[in-house]
């Protein structure tokens, strides 16, 4: 197809020219910010001597959790089981999948998880913690939606749930309670494929993923103050048009509802990138990840430059299983993170990256994109790391094995809580 060409001569011109280089301007900027949000979200103590970081990676040893490898300094604990009560409430849910974490007024803090299940099955639940770290409740926060992979939490306190299908949207919902006000769905936020989004608070534009071998990047232009219906209403749903110089080109998407054709087919002069998944604000800079190149890029949108932060890429012959192992191990030689899929920031602003498949490792990612593991699981095989999220103070790491030991989507996963040893 003509599309098909163009695409493919678009995203060699826009990914093969990517450097570290600046561009001395700002194109499709807004320039009516409409932030006015608490921007509390995500954000650890800096003194926090325990709080997890860089400086815990080191050899891997087996926990007390059959399976789970982690510094000796550390500890691990299941926190939740798919299909298994949680605080002799909630049933958690198959296919913990994309999380965040929100702070509670009584000093503790809610982990939020998203269910991956289809045909209306998925949806997502939260974890309700004091601020001793012990669980006090467990509830549902949306429920009838389908595939809901990642998303992102907003700085004003909602959870944008995304749903990874041709049709997806995004769902926003509340951590809180029984909060009547949630959940609503955001179609102007796109119908396709979606993996993430992360918000940037300073003009509250939404920058979201899109899990598709030709996905794009995006972002959204609210159309007026967070905590309204104009926010979405009003606003403007962009795709990323990569130039030779690093630089992005945002382009208006002519129907965010895919009516009639999908997004990528609307967009051919749109830079196409490999699966996009897991994405992550942190101080000014967007991170988001492409698995099936194994990269981690990085854009800086004051000065409108996207660049690759971390490259894993390798060639791999699939021609046969012989050949497949052989290049995969090859691979993976000084390559101690493949498949990036979720992502999330400590407080030092190390990326820390879950693996989907490989040898299911979660990585931190040195200021010069080098890799160490913080956690493997062995014999998860059928399964993906999942949910990376840290408590408010940087202390306690929460992830999930999707489908556990068994592969099982509705069964298997298991929620784990990484802290330092007392």
């Amino acid at each position: 197809m003509i599309n098909e060409e163009r695409r493919k001569i678009l995203k060699f011109f826009g990914t093969s020219f990517l450097t570290l280089s600046v561009s001395p301007y700002i194109i499709g900027v807004n320039q009516e910010a409409h932030a006015n949000s608490n921007n509390s979200f995500n954000k650890h103590s800096l003194f926090n001597p325990r709080s997890i970081g860089w400086d815990d990676t080191g050899p891997l040893k087996e926990s007390d959790l059959r399976g789970v490898f982690i510094p000796e300094s550390l500890s691990c604990r299941i926190i939740a089981r798919s299909g298994e009560k949680v605080a002799n409430n909630y049933n958690w849910h198959g296919s913990p999948d994309g999380a965040s974490v929100f702070p509670s007024s009584d000093g503790g803090w809610i982990y939020v998880s998203n269910s991956e299940l289809g045909n209306s099955q998925g949806g997502a639940g939260a974890i309700k913690f004091n601020k001793n770290g012990e669980i006090q409740d467990a509830y549902s926060i949306l429920k009838n939606s389908s595939r809901n992979c990642s998303g992102g939490s907003t700085p004003w306190e909602t959870w944008l749930s995304c749903e990874e299908h041709d049709k997806g949207i995004v769902w926003e919902t509340s951590p809180f309670k029984d909060n009547i006000q949630f959940p609503k769905a955001r179609k102007m936020l796109g119908a396709f494929r979606h993996e993430g989004a992360a918000i940037d608070p300073y003009n509250n534009y939404i920058y979201m993923t899109h899990d598709d071998m030709e996905g794009l990047f995006y972002r959204f232009v609210p159309g007026g103050k967070a905590y309204t219906e104009k926010f979405y209403n009003n606003g403007e749903l962009q795709a990323a048009k990569v130039n030779k110089n690093g630089s992005i080109s945002w382009l208006k998407v002519p129907d965010p509802s895919a009516k009639n054709e999908s997004i990528i087919d609307q967009m051919p002069e749109a830079t196409s990138f490999e699966r996009g998944e897991g994405i992550a604000y942190f101080e000014g800079k967007i991170f988001f990840t492409t698995t099936n190149d194994h990269r981690v890029w990085l854009y800086n949108p004051a000065k409108n430059n996207l660049s690759i932060f971390y490259d894993g890429k390798g060639y791999f012959d699939n021609t046969s299983p012989l050949k497949w192992l052989q290049s995969w191990r090859k691979g993976k030689q000084g390559k101690e993170l493949r498949s990036p899929d979720q992502i999330t920031v400590n407080s030092n602003g190390y990326p820390i990256v879950a693996e989907d498949g490989d040898n299911m490792e979660l990585c931190f990612l040195d200021h010069k994109g080098f890799a160490k593991p913080l956690v493997r699981i062995d014999g998860h095989w059928l399964s993906e790391i999942t949910g990376p999220a840290f408590s408010p103070d940087g202390s306690r790491l929460y992830f999930s094995s999707q489908r556990g030991k068994s592969g099982s989507r509705s069964t298997g996963g298991i929620t784990f809580e990484l802290r330092r040893k007392i």
